[in-house]
């Protein structure tokens, strides 16, 4: 995985036709043998700041901008460990964070730098806005010579937080996988069958484009980044209060959000659907009861339906909705049967920031509204309701930080069942359930 990883970093510097797409007092377009320039750039710099003998740890804190995945990616291709920080903390949480962390340095946004008087190691910082003091800009370091490797890439190579459920910010130590030194023929099938899927949907195309608005705090966020560099698909950066003006501009085909965006939407998607014509409700009711809005969005037929019926519906998400998925919270049952009226599907996901792997995911096989699809690892249900996987402890940063039954399955804390036909249904967290007497 570092070695792919690694050669597609490599191999932005050749690329002039994908692209980033990012705000900055106007539109900016930059591609991606720019990003890779300003990759090299940053890990100049960085490497002016090293410590000798040991690793380097550097604090990145900010709102999702570009020059906060210009760090991240230097960091990762470098060989330096990142400590990404929720920039929505407390100051005194930010301090207590970065204390337990320990980095060398950090580098923050300017308009953060009100809230890190608690951190006590130099500071430098990026972006635009704030009053950064004289010497601390991370631009003006004029940087040093530092060779890149897939070697020197750090196993261990990041520490990111979640809030989780609880509320309080939890620390989660981000691996690379082990490769597998050789490959027995059923992991050979696999590939191939993982091949022939890829080149038979729409992420082979070469107009995919990825939106992001989310913190890159989270490591959702980044580990998109990572799989649209490694896939060439086209990379939008946004924020929550302009996303959905994005999405109807930049027109993205993928995208991650929370709930409260697609319910949003789905409210819109409403209200248009009440504006149709006479003829084309008759024609609307023919679509559900032929069932077309199941279809892959590449069928002709369903197109042609959609073409005529949703129009301005699509201007509402930007018509190229591929693969939009939620997580992080439940998301109303309406919602999702809203999007599927029209065609589109909203996929759920389900997994733990402290996982390697994610749990379960819907997909365009595997798709039932309510669930969140078929689990991607093994998964058995406690006696008292509770969701459990099983893991191979080795891909756990730390296996100590989880409970395990006697079957060596890790309790998630979440409740959950399974149906008949072996789709995953959350129903809440087991320290949620008040137990009476009765």
């Amino acid at each position: 995985m570092k070695q792919q990883l690694f050669d597609a970093l490599e191999s932005l510097a050749n690329n002039d036709h994908n692209e980033v797409v990012y705000r900055d007092r106007g539109r900016v377009r930059k591609t991606w043998s720019e990003l890779a320039r300003d990759i090299d750039r940053a890990i100049a710099r960085l490497a002016s700041l090293r410590p000798d003998g040991r690793e380097f740890q550097v604090g990145l804190i900010g709102p999702t901008t570009y020059e906060w995945m210009v760090l991240d990616l230097a960091c990762l291709k470098a060989g330096f460990r990142s400590i990404a920080v929720p920039e929505f903390l407390t100051g005194h949480e930010i301090g207590v964070l970065f204390q337990e962390a320990k980095p060398d340095v950090v580098l923050a946004n300017r308009a953060l730098e009100d809230r890190l008087t608690e951190v006590d190691v130099p500071v430098w910082f990026f972006g635009a806005g704030g009053t950064a003091r004289a010497g601390n800009s991370f631009e003006d370091l004029a940087g040093v010579e530092w060779t890149c490797t897939a070697d020197r890439m750090l196993d261990h190579y990041s520490i990111g937080y979640s809030s989780g459920t609880s509320g309080k910010a939890k620390r989660i130590d981000l691996t690379f996988l082990p490769d597998q030194s050789s490959l027995g023929w059923k992991r050979r099938l696999e590939l191939a069958a993982q091949y022939y899927r890829y080149r038979t949907s729409f992420w082979s195309r070469k107009d995919n484009k990825l939106l992001i608005f989310m913190p890159f705090s989270h490591v959702q966020q980044r580990a998109f980044v990572r799989l649209a560099l490694m896939r060439q698909i086209n990379i939008v950066l946004s924020d929550s209060m302009r996303c959905v003006q994005d999405l109807v501009v930049e027109k993205p085909n993928i995208m991650v959000s929370v709930p409260m965006i697609y319910e949003a939407l789905a409210t819109r998607i409403e209200e248009k659907l009440r504006h149709l014509s006479g003829r084309q409700k008759t024609v609307f009711r023919l679509y559900i009861r032929l069932g077309l809005n199941r279809l892959r969005n590449g069928n002709w037929v369903k197109r042609l339906f959609g073409r005529y019926l949703f129009s301005k519906v699509r201007n509402i998400y930007g018509g190229r909705a591929d693969y939009f998925v939620t997580g992080s919270a439940p998301i109303n049952t309406r919602t999702l049967t809203t999007f599927h009226r029209v065609g589109v599907k909203i996929y759920e996901g389900y997994g733990q920031s402290e996982l390697p792997r994610i749990i379960s995911m819907s997909s365009e096989k595997d798709f039932r509204i309510g669930s969140v699809g078929k689990p991607r690892v093994p998964v058995k249900i406690g006696e008292d309701g509770e969701i459990r996987v099983k893991i191979d402890r080795r891909e756990l940063a730390d296996p100590s930080i989880f409970t395990f039954d006697s079957d060596g399955y890790i309790c998630t804390g979440d409740l959950g069942h399974l149906d008949a036909d072996g789709f995953l249904f959350l129903s809440g967290r087991k320290d949620d359930v008040i137990v009476l007497d009765n």
